[in-house]
């Protein structure tokens, strides 16, 4: 009887400890650039490299806005620390937004003698070397914002009429994936290594701001809907089985956003806000269903949140050292491995920062 219990209470102790460690995080400052003051990580791969951008801003507001000159891309790893990308010749911005596992990254920059926010798509090889991706024709600026193993990656491009369309690339190579149907602006922001996109498609600026989710599955784009009674959804990333998650409004959240998560028939689930908050956002999903964003609180500041299956939605802030002296406000990407990119305030600046998961 005795060892039985002894074994019982062993093996409670032991899953105690696992959701233990699987909800506790060390956390990593990936810093600026040589004279920035702001930061932001925006994806991470397995091997834990970061991608993001680094600016001069000096105020506590959203970093790499892509209207700071000087706005850099960098690439951050563990052993070789934050480097510097760079930008076109001539140019003052960029930012990184895609690496895959080979360390090719995508993002944008701007262009010599054009407007400082007149962008274009770009991507730099895991040597450094950087690639104009350019525009669908006749139009003036393009972005990437996801590449996959295979090399391929997504964005979208203006048109001659100034509309927007999503786009992918293959071997530079760019391809018009189209909109649905009366989008005016249309942006495939995720693409897993299937070759299935996700993005949005913005229907009225409004007043009320409309638009829908879809997936690109390499031939057709479909409509992923809103929760019951929205307007406006917005899939942001998907992962290897096809989980899809970003943020729709709906008559249940009072017209305002929630993170939502679309599985692999498509059907829509809200999860939810944080407790006295209002409002939710996702932005990645691992392979495991793990997913990552923002909420607000009571007091209507914005919170960095992971969400799982098991346990609901929680505050990233109360799953690292109470005395680490961050404020986590967003969480941009997760990787396989669990660990997390995003930016939170430190010494009254935004830095990227890089959550891991402990033991």
């Amino acid at each position: 009887m005795k060892a039985r219990t002894l074994g019982c209470c062993l093996a409670v102790y032991l899953a105690a400890t696992a959701i233990g460690v699987a909800q506790t995080y060390t956390i990593t400052d990936i810093g600026v650039l040589k004279n920035d003051n702001e930061s932001s990580g925006f994806w991470i791969n397995d091997s834990g490299q970061v991608v993001g951008c680094s600016d001069i801003e000096t105020v506590e507001g959203y970093p790499c806005t892509g209207t700071v000159l000087g706005q850099h891309a960098f690439v951050w790893s563990k052993s070789g620390g934050m480097k510097d990308l760079g930008t076109l010749p001539g140019a003052s911005i960029s930012a990184a937004s895609g690496i895959n596992a080979d360390g090719t990254i995508v993002g944008y920059s701007n262009v010599e003698g054009l407007l400082v926010t007149n962008f274009v798509a770009v991507q730099w090889t895991s040597s450094g070397s950087m690639t104009n991706l350019g525009t669908l024709s006749g139009g003036a600026s393009s972005a990437a914002f996801e590449i996959n193993s295979s090399g391929e990656s997504c964005g979208d491009s203006f048109l001659s009429n100034n509309n927007v369309n999503a786009t992918s690339w293959e071997s530079d190579k760019i391809k018009d994936l189209g909109s649905l149907s009366g989008s005016i602006f249309t942006a495939a922001l995720d693409i897993n290594d299937d070759g299935d996109i996700v993005g949005e498609s913005v229907l009225s600026y409004g007043p009320p701001f409309s638009s829908h989710a879809f997936y690109w599955n390499g031939s057709t784009m479909k409509d992923l809907g809103t929760l019951p009674g929205g307007i406006t959804s917005v899939a942001n990333a998907i992962n290897s089985p096809g989980g899809i998650v970003g943020e729709s409004d709906g008559t249940a959240t009072g017209g305002l956003w929630h993170a939502v998560k679309w599985n692999t028939s498509h059907e829509i689930q809200d999860l939810g806000v944080l407790s006295g908050g209002t409002y939710s956002i996702a932005f990645g999903i691992n392979d495991s269903g793990i997913v990552v964003g923002y909420a607000n609180i009571f007091n209507n500041a914005v919170h960095a949140i992971v969400w799982k299956g098991s346990g609901g939605m929680k505050d990233l802030n109360s799953l690292i050292p109470a005395d680490s002296g961050w404020v986590l406000i967003n969480a941009n990407a997760i990787n396989n491995s669990g660990q997390i990119t995003g930016y939170g305030t430190k010494d009254g600046h935004n830095h990227a920062f890089l959550l891991t998961p402990k033991n």
